[in-house]
């Protein structure tokens, strides 16, 4: 700090310094909180159980998070929030992916369309969640940006990549559509994220939906998704339960972990909030190395 605080005494010198530190956003540094803060973004306005369970799970990790509505805040660009949440709800329309997929599959699926459960909320949150989407796997900046998306946010991840739905799993599948009920999971990769973050091999978890990706149709034309993959099912296979990207810290799960209070919540909520901190650690680095180059210089040319 003496060194700092000499350096500050050209009138000069202050300015570019203190521009420096603005930039990197050091300014603040010795007025460091005990925890650190993340923020972390939901694509609507998140239910308490997905902030209870954040707030429950950063506690454990030694980190505080500010949670926000995306969708509110219009001018947070996604380069400054640590982590996404897409939470569950409304069905998805349809049309979102429908243009990717073969015309049988269209007649097909829009012959079911009275089954689709047209909600404002779902007309408020489509158009929203693609675009965010289309725009954060097209952005090279945000590719350590981690992305957690339950139920229909698992969906939304792959409907933003062509992938279609089951419209209703009861037509299709001629099982019961899981609302309100516990489905045995099991983890169907060894090398995948849920695998490494679950202590065991399979677990129950709580559902909530009557959606889901067409699973067959993904597994028919998986070269057309080479990063993307099924790494958990349930239901003898007949439903997906999570969806991994292996080029992003991206991770989707059709089951509710935030209405869990055991292994589950705090498996995918502390890998979110755990990536989240790795990208901030990681942007606070780069931002210390650059403020001391820029200093350095300024020292030298002063």
């Amino acid at each position: 700090m003496p060194n700092v605080l000499l350096f500050l005494a050209d009138t000069f010198s202050m300015k570019i310094l203190f521009l420096v530190l603005l930039l990197a956003g050091l300014l603040h540094a010795p007025f460091a909180l005990a925890k650190e803060k993340l923020v972390i973004g939901c694509t609507t306005k998140c239910s308490f159980f997905y902030t209870h369970a954040l707030k429950v799970v950063a506690k454990k990790l030694g980190l505080s998070v500010s949670i926000i509505d995306l969708s509110k805040e219009t001018k947070t660009k996604l380069s400054h929030v640590d982590g996404i949440i897409i939470p569950g709800g409304a069905d998805i329309n349809p049309e979102y992916y429908l243009s990717e997929v073969e015309q049988d599959l269209q007649d097909y699926t829009r012959a079911l369309n009275h089954l689709v459960n047209y909600t404002k909320e779902g007309e408020r949150r489509d158009p929203f969640e693609f675009t965010l989407l289309k725009k954060y796997f097209s952005d090279g900046a945000l590719e350590d940006l981690p992305i957690l998306g339950i139920c229909r946010g698992m969906q939304m991840l792959a409907v933003s990549q062509g992938i279609p739905l089951y419209v209703d799993i009861k037509t299709e599948l001629g099982i019961r559509n899981r609302r309100y009920i516990f489905d045995r999971i099991y983890l169907d990769d060894e090398n995948s994220v849920l695998n490494e973050i679950f202590p065991i091999a399979s677990f129950w978890g709580f559902k909530q939906h009557h959606q889901g990706i067409r699973v067959s149709y993904f597994e028919e034309n998986r070269a057309r998704w080479p990063p993307l993959k099924i790494t958990a099912y349930s239901n003898k296979g007949r439903i997906a339960e999570s969806l991994e990207f292996s080029e992003r810290p991206v991770l989707g799960v059709q089951f509710h972990p935030e209405k869990d209070f055991g292994v589950e919540r705090n498996a995918i909520f502390s890998w979110l909030l755990n990536k989240a901190r790795e990208r901030k650690e990681f942007k606070e680095e780069t931002s210390h190395e650059v403020a001391a180059s820029l200093i350095g210089f300024v020292r030298r040319n002063d």
